[in-house]
């Protein structure tokens, strides 16, 4: 998807004092609690960028609704996929999955993920998105415990 190998992280730490490096435990506690956004957020660059723009962005939410796929999604660069209970890509530049986690109060968890137009190779695909976040979701449906209402399959297909 970067055409490279090599990838890093945000360094340091944020605002809240916790480190920028992502963790699936940390996501999870922020889900759970509503904490810092920041908790649920992962962001990777290519390790030789200096533009400051992601290769990738990833970020997760407690919700109480999912949306439900519409006509809309043919209109334009939107696939709908048959993962979780509701998961769209829009061209090469985002993806969507809402998958159910009925949690300490929680009833779905939306994951998003972001790809920074100028930091993806020409080649890469909205499925590679899609790939990629529903790989980072069953990880952390399996850490929040509820891999088997989540609907996230082991290997996303066209």
């Amino acid at each position: 998807m970067g055409a490279t190998e090599k990838f890093k992280e945000l360094p340091g730490t944020n605002h809240s004092g916790e480190p920028s490096k992502f963790s699936l435990q940390r996501a999870a506690g922020g889900v759970n609690d509503g904490g810092p956004a920041e908790q649920n957020k992962c962001t990777v660059f290519k390790s030789t960028d200096k533009s400051g723009h992601p290769l990738i962005e990833v970020n997760f939410s407690a919700q109480q609704h999912a949306p439900t796929p519409d006509a809309s999604a043919e209109a334009d660069e939107s696939v709908l996929y048959p993962i979780g209970v509701y998961a769209k890509t829009n061209a090469r530049n985002s993806a969507t999955i809402y998958f159910r986690c009925p949690t300490k109060g929680i009833t779905y968890v939306s994951a998003d993920l972001y790809s920074a137009p100028d930091q993806s190779s020409p080649k890469s695909t909205g499925r590679d998105l899609m790939v990629v976040l529903n790989s980072v979701s069953r990880a952390l449906a399996k850490q929040l415990g509820c891999t088997s209402q989540a609907g996230l399959p082991a290997q996303v297909t066209p």
